[in-house]
């Protein structure tokens, strides 16, 4: 055999090795830079201080210096991206009706119910352009993928810039097609019950590469958040409802999270800096 040739296949093969040893690594997006050591990402852009899902929210959570707010997106029925948690605008707003029933203008109408004074009083349904131009250079975007066009939502990142600053969360076959869209935007599901076992994480990452796991942090164990870090993953908790305190903080950090998901994050930054775990960027 031609000499040239088989230092050729010598190198070919032992790329192809190097490729499929080091996978674990090598497929996985960036996630975005963060300011605490543990991330600090207020959910719907922190309900527990604002009205959830607003420009207003999300102001609260730049001042607070978070890592992300987590913001979920839906579709009018005139196309338009809104973000919102729920399918229905009954909860959140002054009207009634379903979001892929109303036009941006009609949702755009309404008033946001506001529990937190009179400084968030006329807070409106934003836009998912206006979210993003508010939040481009001042907080990552946890983007909570409810209903809308994968394409669509990764042109409108591209538009803002803020494909560096973005990680999606979706259920399994959301994340997947973002992965065959954008594989540089990183994505994170929930870890189905039935891999919440020994080995199940890798098992799980064949058929979903992700760069992060959800769940409630009840769901987690020490044991599980160690198979994560063993198969390069990140974990990043929810913690809302009668655990967002200090001693859920301190139950979430001692399992070796790498980020958790508050309604108050403002009590997580405290948390944080009283205990010695201070912004990398102050």
């Amino acid at each position: 055999m031609d000499k040239i040739l088989m230092v050729g296949i010598v190198i070919a093969g032992a790329s192809i090795v190097s490729f499929v040893e080091g996978r674990g690594d090598s497929h996985r997006a960036p996630l975005p830079h963060l300011r605490w050591p543990i991330a600090v990402i207020a959910h719907r852009a922190g309900a527990g201080i604002a009205p959830e899902n607003t420009l207003a929210a999300i102001r609260q959570a730049i001042r607070l210096r978070a890592d992300y707010v987590e913001l979920d997106v839906r579709t009018t029925k005139d196309g338009a991206f809104v973000i919102m948690h729920d399918s229905r605008v009954d909860r959140t707003t002054d009207g009634q009706g379903a979001v892929r029933d109303l036009t941006l203008a009609e949702i755009r109408a309404l008033h946001i119910r506001n529990e937190h004074g009179k400084r968030f009083d006329g807070e409106r349904v934003p836009t998912l352009d206006e979210a993003l131009s508010g939040c481009r250079g001042r907080v990552n975007l946890y983007l909570d993928h409810k209903d809308a066009d994968t394409a669509a939502l990764f042109a409108a990142l591209k538009k803002h810039r803020m494909e560096k600053s973005a990680l999606v969360y979706n259920v399994v076959s959301g994340v997947n097609e973002w992965k065959r869209i954008a594989p540089h935007i990183p994505v994170m599901p929930s870890l189905p019950d039935e891999f919440r076992r020994p080995g199940g994480i890798a098992d799980f990452e064949k058929i979903c590469a992700a760069e992060a796991l959800d769940g409630h942090f009840r769901e987690w164990t020490p044991e599980l958040v160690r198979e994560a870090h063993a198969a390069g993953v990140k974990v990043y908790v929810d913690i809302m409802g009668p655990d967002d305190n200090p001693d859920g903080y301190a139950r979430a950090i001692a399992m070796g999270v790498d980020g958790i998901q508050t309604d108050h994050p403002d009590r997580l930054t405290a948390y944080l800096r009283d205990h010695n775990k201070p912004a990398f960027n102050p």
